[in-house]
């Protein structure tokens, strides 16, 4: 019995391997029909002319026929592909595949097994410090990474937190991103979210003056963007700083409230999916390979992009993700996940609290003393204690003079009645066939007074209209303008309480 049974488990541990070796070389011919496939493709839609043409098919194919000679040479390093393969299944949530056997230098295979206990809670402190005896940085990132997407976040030790999450340089590698993101997410609890809030604040703390300007004025447009906007009569002159004013206290207002809503978003839960980068950044460290197979998968992924015609560079685990300063206004604007938000927004808490305190200095102004007001008549100037008198009263004078009607008509009427009285004479001594041209005068003269007479009576009713609407107007800018001088005063009262607000909210 005790030899059958040791006959049956060696039978069983060379079926295992065997299938090991089966699925790693299923992977490998899958990738590579799948470069075949890509090659086809792009041959079917290259486009330009004959000789861009023959070019780019030649390129193509001098890249196939060489990545399939690479894969060639790097069949012979069966046993670190096996390991990645594992690897890649543990990523893909497809379950163990089988055990995993440790490749003399190579850091993946006992980060590996330290990572697969791990998912359980299990510290497989052994592996895991191999591994890091190996590689200590891609160890650290693959497991930080690789917990954070699969469970036992548990088992990452504070120091290993901090160690793959350094305060960023100018731009951020992307596997950093990635830990930045589980860890502002809530992935790693309180101790991760604060991390991530340091870090920021010390890579802001750090800004040269002109990127920290610009950085200013950008989380300014952001927080404010919920502000009312303050529009202004167009009938007003001088009312520019009131505006201006207004519209400050209106949006430093607006960023009290963002500013509030946003710190108030990291709940010490984590958030409900983790960003797709992390699987990335961990498929890409995968996929770089032992140290001895790196230059020739870093070659395999350079004939890749001919092959595809991207004309881009090899996605790699640690090339940059973007600008930092970028990925901090990307995440301060993020409604979608309250808690990467709230660390951008507090490790930019100088920035906003500078942003604030111009905002109040321009909100503080005093409105202005006068303004001149545009009437259907001509400019008013107004006070704060009312219409100026003197500007009225030119305008009214106006008025009457247009009421004014011309005395034409009346010495037409005069001219009308002496040419009568002249016919009159002619016809007593000439003959009375002039009288007829007699009798036109008084007519003439009589349309006329009477026309004079309507005129003035339509030039006075006229006169008292625009009179009337004169005062309407004049009133409204006076009430228009007293207004917007009220509000002001209103607002500024409560200038101080955001300032403070928002001061200790980003403390």
């Amino acid at each position: 019995m005790s030899d059958n049974w040791w006959t049956d488990y060696q039978q069983n541990k060379r079926l295992r391997g065997l299938e090991d070796d089966l699925s790693s070389v299923s992977a490998s011919l899958a990738s590579a029909r799948s470069s075949q496939r890509r090659l086809h493709a792009e041959l079917s839609t290259v486009r330009g002319s004959l000789e861009q043409r023959l070019n780019r098919l030649s390129a193509a194919f001098d890249a196939f026929v060489e990545i399939s000679d690479l894969r060639m040479t790097l069949g012979l390093f069966d046993a670190q592909g096996r390991v990645r393969h594992q690897a890649r299944r543990l990523i893909a949530a497809a379950g163990p595949d089988g055990e995993v056997s440790d490749v003399d230098g190579y850091w993946l295979a006992p980060a590996l097994s330290a990572l697969r206990v791990a998912v359980d809670g299990v510290v497989d402190g052994d592996s895991l410090s191999l591994a890091r005896a190996r590689d200590a940085q891609r160890a650290a990132v693959f497991h930080v990474l690789g917990t954070g997407l699969l469970g036992g976040r548990e088992t990452v030790p504070a120091g290993m937190l901090a160690e793959v999450l350094p305060v960023p340089e100018t731009t951020t590698a992307r596997h950093q991103r990635a830990v930045w993101t589980l860890a502002a997410d809530g992935f790693f609890g309180t101790a991760g979210w604060e991390l991530v809030r340091d870090r920021g604040t010390e890579f802001v703390r750090a800004l040269p003056d002109d990127r920290r300007a610009a950085a200013v004025e950008a989380l300014r447009s952001i927080g404010t963007a919920g502000a009312q906007a303050t529009t202004l009569p167009r009938e007003f002159e001088g009312l520019g700083d009131l505006g201006n004013a207004l519209a400050a206290a209106a949006r430093l207002s607006a960023l009290r409230a963002w500013v509030e809503e946003a710190v108030a978003g990291f709940t010490n839960e984590p958030a409900a999916e983790v960003d797709p980068q992390v699987r990335t950044a961990l498929a890409l460290l995968v996929d770089e390979g032992s140290p001895v197979e790196m230059p020739l998968l870093a070659r395999e992924r350079e004939l890749r992009v001919v092959i595809e015609g991207s004309g881009s560079d090899p996605s790699t685990w640690d090339n940059p993700a973007g600008q930092t300063v970028d990925l901090l206004r990307t995440d301060a604007n993020d409604a979608e996940h309250p808690g990467r938000r709230a660390a951008a927004v507090r490790a930019c808490g100088d920035l906003v609290v500078t942003a604030a305190e111009r905002l109040a200095d321009v909100a503080r102004g005093a409105a202005p003393d006068q303004v001149q007001a545009r009437t259907r008549q001509g400019m008013v100037t107004i006070t704060a204690e009312g219409v100026d008198q003197t500007s009225v009263t030119r305008l009214r004078s106006r008025i009457d003079q247009l009421a004014n009607v011309s005395g034409q008509r009346r010495i037409v009427a005069g001219v009308a009645l002496a040419t009568s009285v002249f016919f009159v004479g002619l016809a007593i001594f000439a003959g009375w066939g002039w009288a007829l041209l007699a009798v036109i005068g008084p007519i003439v003269a009589a349309y006329q007074l009477r026309t004079l007479t309507t005129e003035r009576r339509d030039a006075a009713a006229n006169a008292a209209k625009m009179h009337e609407n004169f005062a309407t107007e004049v009133e409204t800018r006076v009430a228009t303008f007293t207004e917007f001088r009220a509000d002001l005063k209103k607002h500024q009262p409560v200038i101080e309480e955001d300032l403070k607000a928002i001061r200790e909210v980003l403390a």
